[in-house]
Formats: structure tokens, sequence, C-alpha cells
């Protein structure tokens, strides 16, 4: 099977795609390493570039004792790995570990999730020049309202406006570059909304049929998310929520809407999201101000200062 790859903006369904992928019988799914991979592929030449099997073996345990691989709750035979890993072949190491992780669960296939992907795409395409790549999209009003509160966040409005607009709109063109045949776009609306017919979708693209197991995913909830980020997604051991969709139509400042739709209104029109109309007022122009002057927290490291 061609590796795939998915990826997207934080907040935006990766976490609720990664488990209903994952409830396919045949392919495992972990949750996102975040960067791990390409981190590891930048620091290639501390490790000889897996020239020589001496290499590949430090390298091997490397990852295996990173923190983000250990929450895979997978153990891994090394000496397994190294042999099944070509001199000077990356592809080959993150292959190895995401097969030892689907034979753990009984399966064959693998895809991977990470966030981080959205930043280096170009980089990973590279490295897999095989692999397909799926980026789902939603809306950066939602997007901004699900920062609100989230404790690895932090952004306000006009900076979750900015990087999803900046980031999404370049790994779509990216995607385009590749073609039809190696990226796939899909909206969490549609995931949400639609799911049987945006993972029949998905799998399509992937070279798999769709199986009713994809919406059977809350009971692994338990097993693949860990206690101390179980918060961050409250619903997710529920059917999808059909709520979180559209809401900063009920939620959202008019204000806030202003600034999010003149930072990123362009990258809205190219995802198919309708604007709110929301015009010139004395208010938003001051709820922008006040965003670009607590950009990165900045007001309160000079308080600090």
């Amino acid at each position: 099977m061609t590796p795939t790859f998915l990826f997207g903006f934080e907040r935006s369904g990766t976490t609720i795609l990664t488990m209903m992928t994952g409830a396919h019988p045949r392919l495992s799914c972990p949750l996102s390493v975040t960067g791990t991979w390409w981190d590891f592929a930048a620091r290639l030449p501390e490790f000889g570039n897996l020239e020589t099997r001496e290499d590949i073996i430090r390298m091997v345990a490397a990852v295996a004792a990173h923190d983000r691989l250990k929450l895979w709750n997978v153990p891994f035979d090394e000496a397994a790995l190294v042999d099944s890993i070509r001199p000077g072949q990356y592809p080959d190491l993150v292959h190895a570990f995401h097969l030892a992780a689907a034979r753990a669960e009984g399966k064959e296939a693998w895809v991977n999730m990470d966030i981080a992907t959205l930043f280096r795409f170009e980089q990973v395409a590279q490295l897999f020049p095989q692999g397909k790549f799926v980026q789902i999209v939603r809306d950066g009003r939602d997007v901004a309202l699900s920062f609100k509160g989230y404790r690895f966040g932090g952004l306000n409005a006009l900076e979750v406006a900015d990087r999803w607009s900046r980031a999404t709109v370049t790994a779509d063109r990216i995607g385009h570059a590749l073609g039809p045949d190696r990226y796939l776009r899909i909206a969490y609306e549609d995931l949400i909304g639609f799911p049987e017919q945006t993972l029949d979708r998905l799998c399509d693209f992937i070279g798999e049929t769709f199986d009713p197991a994809m919406l059977d995913y809350a009971g692994d909830v338990s097993r693949k998310v860990p206690d101390a980020t179980r918060d961050l997604w409250p619903k997710l051991d529920r059917p999808p929520q059909t709520d979180r969709i559209a809401r900063w139509k009920r939620e959202m400042k008019a204000s806030e809407r202003y600034v999010i739709e003149e930072a990123a209104g362009e990258a809205l029109d190219r995802f198919g999201y309708e604007r709110g109309g929301a015009g010139f007022s004395a208010g938003g122009e001051l709820h922008g101000a006040w965003c670009y002057l607590t950009r990165g927290a900045r007001l309160k490291r000079l308080g600090r200062k």
C-alpha cells in the first residue's frame, strides 16, 4: 500500500479523523507524533545518514526511546526493525515503525497523522515521492473559536487567522502541484456532517474500501488517547457533533469576525466558506488593533519586564 499522510491545522478535526481512519479493520493510524519523524529526518547526519548497520541501530534506538513513540504503547522489537531497513533509506525506518504499530493491532497497513506535515509538506513529499497526502481544512473562524480556552493555544483571533490562512493555502497550493493522484483536500464540515460519504472519498483515494467500522471509533478513545490530554477533546467519544459546524455564526462577536475575515478572507473564499458580511466597523478596527498589540502575548511579556 502507498504510504498516506494526513494533516491539518490545529483544532481542525485532525484527531477525530485519526480515530475514524484507525477504526478501519485494515488501517492503523496512531495519534500524531507532532513533527517527530521530520525532526529525525533533519538529524540524519547525526546518524551517518543511515549508511551503515551501526547507524541504523543507533537511530532505531533513539526513535524507540522517544516520548512521542512511547505513547503508541507498542513493544518495538528493535532488532527486527533494524533488519527491515535498507542502508540510506530513511523512509524504510518510518515504514518499519508504523508497520510494527499496525501489526500490534492485527493490521498490515498504516496511515500517518501529523499536524506538523502542514508546515513541512514540501519536505515530506520529497522524502516520500510515492506518498499520498490528505489535508483536512476547517473554517478559520471556527478554528479561532476552538483556540479559546485551548491550553496549548494562546493565540488571539488575528494570529489564528494569519497562521491558518498562510499555512492551509500554502499546503493546498503544493498539493495541487502534486496533482489529484497524490493530494486530496477534505472539509471538516463534510467529515462531521456527512461522515460516511467523506470517509468513502478518503478510502477511495488511498486505495481502500470504506468500512462502517470507521464510524464506530468511540470505543478506541480511552485506549489511544492519553489521560493527560483527554481534556483537549471532551466530545471525542461521541458521534460526530454537528453543533461544532459554523459555531462562529452563533458565538463569535462581530468585531472578532471582522478581524478574521479581513486577515483571512481570501483563504475563506478559496475553501468555499461564506463570509459573514462583516463590513467596516470602528469596533472591528479597535479589536484588530488590540489583537496586534497582544500578538505573541507581548503585553504579558512587557508586564513581566
